[in-house]
């Protein structure tokens, strides 16, 4: 495959690469970063994605003027210059035809680019948000005010265009940062959300819900998730940093109750939603921060059988882990996107008596350098104890062959 701008823009490192590679590269990374931080647990093989190609459900672009021409693409790596592009193969191919569609009407329509120097002009980025089963999709235009002319005659010109386009948005941020979207933006058209279908259920998520880029690795992701749980009819689960409830419920069917805990008010608005709309009844959502969420948890006696966490690139706390442990729960399954912060939290977990066997790998962003990790910490005695049962039966399987020999013999 070939991009004229992959080595400008760092979002597809390893396209010229061939998968195996590509999986032999993240999966030594892996390890040298479990050798680090003395991490003694085997790494498995990377889950290579079916599909590697137009994946991403979430792009953000931004916007340049080049020659006097309005143009769009990502930033540079660590740079906030705008590499253009026509076409991304990472990326839908309809998420392509609107990016494509949008720079040309910013031109047209004559809106102003936003300067970052001198804080003024219009439009910062646009953000698509892709259902892949569904088709629906979401538009966010990021401003730096709330004045934008011509958004009528864009959200017209739009929706007409692409019915596929559910809902349009605009974020209002004047703020000198890197970070897109800090608060919740407006609708301009639709409800502000769209729906995709995920492992079985009907999943309803807003513009600053998270929700994994690739969604059929995703799919196999939670399905590996829940046989690391290993729950049981009458198991109690804790879903931190639950967003809009998507482990959570797809694991609800496996247990007795399950509890999702998320700070993000609209996230837990949207997993309300979907509980109902997919007729889940043994779950409920808490508005808190998930450490002190336990912290409560465990001044009270409520006892989980197993939590799982999927927190952000930076790992999570001391005061998260020193609080999920206080739970006693008999099994933490941990999925992180972020190697580095795994191994740091995963011997923070250690510290504290619970440990992993084995981390799978999963390729969640082909041809990229990133990689997703999920383990399932247990209490040391719990190791300890199957460490004994194995050898136990080992013995008996021995004691049964010496046993049998010898009855050979004197048949004999």
């Amino acid at each position: 495959m070939k991009c004229k701008v992959s080595k400008q823009c760092g979002g597809c490192t390893y396209l010229n690469m061939p998968e195996k590679q590509q999986a032999q590269i993240k999966q030594e990374q892996v390890e040298q970063l479990a050798a680090q931080y003395h991490i003694k647990a085997r790494i498995g093989d990377v889950h290579m994605a079916a599909h590697p190609l137009h994946y991403r459900n979430k792009v953000i672009v931004g916007f340049a003027k080049q020659k006097g021409t309005i143009v769009s693409g990502l930033y540079a790596k660590h740079s906030h210059r705008v590499v253009p592009y026509d076409q991304c193969v990472l990326q839908p191919e309809i998420v392509n035809e609107i990016i494509a569609a949008i720079t040309k009407m910013v031109q047209s329509m004559k809106i102003e680019l936003y300067n970052e120097k001198t804080g003024t002009g219009v439009l910062r980025h646009v953000m698509i948000r892709w259902a892949h089963a569904t088709g629906e999709i979401m538009v966010v235009f990021v401003t730096g005010s709330s004045m934008f002319p011509s958004r009528k005659n864009m959200v017209r010109a739009l929706t007409k265009q692409f019915p596929q386009i559910k809902t349009i948005l605009q974020e209002v941020n004047g703020r000198n940062t890197s970070v897109v979207m800090e608060r919740e933006p407006m609708v301009l058209y639709g409800n502000g959300t769209i729906t995709d279908l995920l492992c079985g259920l009907k999943l309803r998520f807003s513009a600053t819900a998270f929700y994994q880029i690739h969604s059929e690795q995703c799919e196999a992701l939670y399905d590996m998730a829940r046989k690391m749980a290993d729950l049981h009819p009458r198991d109690t689960l804790l879903d931190t940093y639950c967003g809009i409830g998507s482990i959570g419920l797809t694991l609800a069917s496996s247990c007795g109750h399950v509890v999702g805990v998320e700070q993000n008010a609209r996230a837990l608005k949207d997993a309300a939603y979907n509980a109902q709309s997919n007729g889940i009844e043994n779950i409920e959502f808490v508005p808190m921060d998930a450490t002190a969420f336990m912290k409560e948890a465990a001044k009270y006696q409520q006892h989980f059988n197993v939590i799982v966490l999927d927190p952000p690139r930076a790992g999570t706390t001391r005061d998260f882990i020193q609080a999920a442990v206080s739970l006693k729960p008999r099994r933490i399954v941990y999925i992180s996107c972020n190697p580095e912060t795994l191994m740091r939290d995963l011997k923070r977990f250690k510290k504290s008596g619970y440990e992993t066997r084995k981390i799978e790998l999963y390729d969640l962003f082909p041809y990229s350098e990133h990689v997703e990790g999920i383990c399932v910490l247990e209490k040391k005695y719990y190791n300890q104890a199957a460490s004994r049962k194995k050898a136990e039966a080992r013995k008996s399987f021995e004691a049964k062959k010496i046993k049998e020999r010898k009855q050979r013999r004197r048949s004999k």
